[in-house]
Parts: structure tokens; C-alpha cells; sequence
């Protein structure tokens, strides 16, 4: 294999900069594979050039090469890949692609297979304690305490009672002071005074992670190949964020009302008959809803929504839901 530069199509994020979608190979150099004699045992003989051993004769076992330490390497120039051997089916002994008969017996390799390629073996993993047993034994008893905690328990009780409170917020339409980005300023704004400011970010290409890695290219030799993924990173995109005054309706008061049983009540508020700065109306309007339980022990309450709230009648008999560990009413189960 010559030594090459492999590019693929690489995708433009919308700034025209590369997607970390499109990595990048090149080739660094090609290296002969070794291999040791089973014959002689001599050791460290080149996979390409030495296709017999020289100090016995004994054929190359392509089952047997290995990649070499980066010290032991030796380079191949001017390498042109042909494919990778082939396997001679009558000796064994493993062929160039571009041969028509083994150079050991003679047999024509047509048909025959290629042989198997060697695998880069990965660095062996950093042996250590294994704290995994003492994980699944804290975690396991968390668990079974978080169950003890929040398990429940039905509990008959009575109702005793109805309580709510009600507020409507009181309105003036007055000036108050607000914040946007430029382009959500409204028309009536007055007094804006801008100011620059982050608003968001955007991804751009960052420098390149690239690793290298041996790869066999089963003639042989292996190729040295360095593997490259674009990588982005976040940039501040800044934009003009402005202080103004306008006219809101504003809340500046609230009128309230409490009480028991199933007849609500809420504070009345009066709208002004003028308009513009000054004028007042009612707002929003909000309501909290109690029931009163009893267990036959002591009292209880839950605040609810207002449909569970009107579901039961004074001295209906209900089931409920408590927790077991802490006793504590468990209000949804209403």
C-alpha cells in the first residue's frame, strides 16, 4: 500500500465549518510485520522480506507474524500493495497476490484464500480492587430503605371539615422598568439604553483528535495510520441587551378571604372608570383548599384541588393513604 492521504466528504455546519461528522485517515508509513521460525526458532524474521527463514529455509508460517516495537521497526520503501496473500493449498506457505504459482511447490493459486490478518491487541486494562460487590451491597440497601420509607398503608378516616382561602391580586396600569434583547423590544419602550451581552453560544471547529494505529496489510507489512475526528467547541455569541421603561399592568396588592365549608367567597375589586396611568382592575384570582380527616387517633389535613376538595361531604368516610415509616397523610391518595 504507497503511502496516501485518505480524505472523505466533509460536512459544513451552518458557520461553513467542518462537522465532527467527517474523519480524516493518513497513512504515516509502511513497516514490515515479523515473524519467528518454528523450525530453528530464530527470532525477528521480516514478514515481506524474508518469505523463508534465513537461517534454516524453513517457509514463513503467516499464522505467526506479529507487529514489531516501535524500536524494531523496519521500513519499506516505495511500497506498492497488491492485495493481500494468499494461502498456497498444497504447502501452506503464503504467496503474493500478484503470484500464479507458489514459489515453495509449485502448485497454482488459483482459488486458494487469503490469509488471515494479525490484530493490533489492545493494551492490557490496569488490574485493580474490584469494588463492584461493595456497589450492589450499599446500593441494594438503600433500596430497601427507600422502599421502608415510602411504602404505604390504607387507613380508614372520617371528614370532619372544609377550609378555603381565596386572593384576587388588585391591578395598576403603571410604568415599570423591564429588560430584552434588542430584538424583542416592544414599540411603546421609552428611555432604552443597550448594553453587550452573551446571549447564546454557537459550536465551531476546534482542533482535531487524532490517534495512531497499526494496521496489518496483510502481505507482510503493516501501515501505520493515523485517524483524525474534527471536534467542535462552544463560542460566545453576543448580542445588545437593553433596559427601558413602558407601561404594564401591574399587580400591587392582593385582597383575600378565608372560610369554612363548601360556600366560597371572593374579594371584590372595583375597577376604575378611568384608563391610562393609574387606572386599577381586578387580576388574578387563586384558592387553597383544605380538608379536615380525622383517623379516630388525632386530626389531619390535606390541602387539595379544588374537584377532590367538593368530592367528600362533611362526615363521609374515606380510605386513605398513609406512610408506614413516618405516619404522614399521603394528600394524593385523596
Amino acid at each position: 500500500m504507497s503511502d496516501r492521504v485518505v480524505l472523505r466528504p466533509m460536512i459544513l455546519s451552518p458557520w461553513g465549518m467542518p462537522s465532527p461528522t467527517a474523519p480524516t485517515e493518513q497513512t504515516v508509513g509502511v513497516y514490515e510485520m515479523l515473524w519467528d521460525c518454528d523450525h530453528c526458532e530464530t527470532k525477528k524474521n521480516l514478514g515481506k522480506t524474508h518469505r523463508y527463514c534465513p537461517n534454516c529455509g524453513a517457509p514463513q508460517d503467516e499464522k505467526a507474524r506479529y507487529f514489531p516495537s516501535p524500536a524494531e521497526r523496519v521500513a519499506v520503501a516505495d511500497h506498492v500493495f497488491t492485495g493481500v496473500d494468499r494461502e498456497c493449498g498444497s504447502c501452506g506457505a503464503p504467496m503474493s497476490a500478484k503470484a500464479s504459482n507458489c514459489g515453495q511447490c509449485g502448485a497454482p493459486l488459483d482459488g486458494t484464500k487469503a490469509v488471515p490478518l494479525v490484530e493490533k491487541a489492545a493494551p492490557p486494562a490496569a488490574k485493580g480492587r474490584s469494588w463492584w460487590w461493595i456497589v450492589l451491597l450499599v446500593v441494594g440497601v438503600l433500596g430497601l430503605l427507600i422502599w421502608w420509607r415510602c411504602r404505604t398503608v390504607q387507613v380508614t378516616m372520617r371528614v370532619t371539615g372544609h377550609r378555603w382561602t381565596t386572593a384576587v391580586a388588585v391591578e395598576e396600569y403603571r410604568e415599570v422598568g423591564e429588560e430584552a434583547w434588542r430584538d424583542q423590544v416592544p414599540p411603546d419602550a421609552r428611555g432604552t439604553s443597550c448594553r453587550r451581552e452573551q446571549r447564546t453560544t454557537r459550536e465551531v471547529a476546534g482542533p482535531p483528535s487524532c490517534r495512531k494505529v497499526e494496521r496489518d496489510n496483510g502481505d507482510g507489512t503493516f501501515a501505520e495510520v493515523e485517524q483524525c475526528t474534527p471536534t467542535t467547541r462552544s463560542e460566545p455569541v453576543d448580542d445588545e441587551r437593553c433596559s427601558y421603561r413602558v407601561d404594564r399592568w401591574t399587580a400591587i396588592d392582593e385582597l383575600t378571604r378565608a372560610g369554612a365549608g363548601l360556600a366560597v367567597a371572593w374579594a371584590d375589586v372595583t375597577p376604575t372608570t378611568t384608563t391610562g396611568r393609574g387606572a386599577r382592575r381586578a387580576g388574578a384570582r387563586t384558592a387553597t383548599y383544605v380538608l379536615e380527616l380525622h383517623d379516630g387517633k388525632a386530626a389531619r389535613t390535606c390541602t387539595v384541588d379544588e374537584s377532590a376538595w367538593k368530592r367528600y361531604a362533611d362526615g363521609q368516610t374515606i380510605n386513605a393513604r398513609v406512610r408506614a415509616a413516618s405516619g404522614a397523610l399521603v394528600c394524593s391518595s385523596l
